[in-house]
């Protein structure tokens, strides 16, 4: 598990596991948002046992599971509504960190500069520059 921070109190990763949690704990993080639907490969982690692990280790847990390319602006919005509405830090997740990326920059392109937006997100090792074209 790599963590990947855009700003203190969003970070993003990889596909976790449930071995993963306690150490996403001990981190400090108080949210984890999973932004991945089950079943997008074969094996995957469901999302119910993350979720499960993380209650049991006082985490708050939120699915909301999109697909790259295919994000609307609504995802945007209630990714938006559910990032204001939970406690910070959070850490969130998908298969490569990639969707959790571009659902928090998409949200931010009315609050702070686009450019400003690319070198966060560049920083955390992502390449979100045909988002904005």
């Amino acid at each position: 598990m790599q963590l990947n921070k855009i700003i203190d109190d969003y970070v993003v990763s990889e596909q976790i596991t449930v071995d993963d949690i306690q150490t996403i704990k001990e981190a400090g993080f108080k949210t984890i948002f999973c932004n991945r639907p089950d079943n997008e490969e074969i094996n995957q982690v469901t999302v119910e046992s993350i979720k499960n692990a993380a209650l049991k280790n006082g985490l708050k847990f939120i699915h909301q599971p999109v697909i790259g390319g295919q994000i609307t602006q609504v995802d945007v919005d209630q990714f938006g509504e559910y990032f204001d509405a939970s406690e910070k830090p959070i850490f969130a997740y998908c298969r490569t960190g990639t969707r959790s990326s571009m659902l928090w920059a998409l949200s931010e392109s009315g609050k702070r500069s686009v450019e400003d937006i690319l070198t966060m997100t560049s920083k955390a090792g992502y390449n979100l520059n045909n988002l904005f074209l």
